[in-house]
C-alpha cells in the first residue's frame, strides 16, 4: 500500500540561546527544504542550580543512573516543545535538535503530512544505526521511503514527527523528569512508548550530527568504570544477550511480518 501527501506540518527547532552557530546552520537547513520553523528555546540544564534540578526530577522514577544536568535540560527542552504543538491546532508537526543534518529530498515528505499512517502518534525520522524490530514497510507514494510499526527501543530524539493529541497525551506524562528524553519516549520501560503507536521512517530523513558529545561528556564524569571482573562479567552477559536476540531475531525475521533491521541514513538521492 502507497501513501500519498497532503497538507503541511509546521517544524519546531529547539535551540540554546547560546547556541547561535547551529540556529545559523538550522536556518540554512530548513532553507534548503523550503520551510519556515518555530524556534523553542532550549532549557539549559548546566545553567540551572542543583536545588531546581532535584525540583524538577522525579524522585522516585524506573531511571535508576543519576540524570545529568544536560539530560534534564534536554527533557525540559521537549515538554516545552510538546506543549507548544498541543496548543496548536496542526494535526501533525516536526520536532528537531538543532544539530541534524537532513537528507536531501527529506522536504518530499517533511513538507507535507498526508503520507503520515492515520493511526501514528510519533513518526521517528532519525536512526541511531543500530538494528530495531519493525513491522511491514508502507512505501510513500513517489519517493524512496517508507514507513513501518517500530516495536523495540530506538533511542535518540533529534528528530521526530508528532500528532497534536499525543503531544498532549506525552505532556500529561512529563511533570517531572524521569528518563533522559529519549528513552522515555522510545524505550519502554522507561516511558511512554507502549502508550503510543510509534512508527518508523526508512531511510532516516535525518541524523544527529553532535550533541551527543555533551551527554557523553557528562556522562563519563558521572559514572565510573567498573573494576576488571566487573568488566568482564559485564562482556559475558552481552555476548549471551547478543546470542539469543540474533536467533530470536533470525525467527522473527522468518517466521513473522517483523523484521529486525538496521535503519540507513542516505543523505544524497
Amino acid at each position: 500500500m502507497d501513501v500519498a501527501f497532503g497538507a503541511s506540518m509546521r517544524f519546531y527547532l529547539i535551540n540554546l540561546d547560546r547556541s547561535s552557530d547551529r540556529l545559523e546552520h538550522m536556518t540554512s537547513q530548513f532553507a534548503k527544504l523550503g520551510a519556515d520553523f518555530v524556534r523553542i528555546p532550549a532549557v539549559d540544564g548546566r545553567e540551572m542550580p542543583p536545588e531546581a534540578l532535584k525540583a524538577v526530577t522525579a524522585a522516585k522514577r524506573p531511571w535508576a543512573a543519576p540524570l545529568t544536568p544536560t539530560e534534564i535540560g534536554c527533557f525540559l527542552s521537549h515538554r516545552r516543545c510538546l506543549e507548544a504543538i498541543a496548543r496548536n491546532d496542526d494535526p501533525y508537526a516536526v520536532v528537531v535538535e538543532d544539530d541534524v543534518i537532513f537528507a536531501d529530498d527529506a522536504g518530499k515528505l517533511l513538507l507535507h503530512s498526508e503520507w503520515v499512517p492515520h493511526d501514528a502518534d510519533i513518526v521517528k525520522i532519525e536512526t541511531q544505526g543500530k538494528k530495531v524490530l519493525i513491522g511491514k514497510p508502507i512505501a510513500c507514494a513517489s519517493t524512496r521511503y517508507s514507513v513501518a510499526r517500530l516495536y523495540s527501543v530506538h533511542i535518540l530524539a533529534a528528530g521526530y514527527i508528532v500528532s497534536r493529541d499525543a503531544a498532549r497525551r506525552i505532556v500529561a506524562e512529563m511533570e517531572k523528569v524521569s528518563a533522559p528524553i529519549d528513552h522515555f519516549l522510545f524505550n519502554a520501560p522507561y516511558g511512554v512508548f507502549n502508550q503510543l503507536s510509534v512508527y518508523q521512517c526508512t531511510p532516516a530523513l535525518c541524523k544527529q550530527a553532535g550533541l551527543t558529545s555533551t551527554l557523553q561528556s557528562e556522562r563519563s564524569q558521572l559514572y565510573q568504570k567498573p573494576p576488571f571482573v566487573g568488566r568482564v562479567l559485564r562482556e559475558i552477559k552481552r555476548t549471551v544477550k547478543r546470542a539469543s536476540i540474533g536467533t530470536w531475531g533470525i525467527w522473527v525475521n522468518l517466521a513473522t511480518t517483523r523484521q529486525w533491521v538496521r535503519i540507513p541514513f542516505r543523505p544524497e538521492v
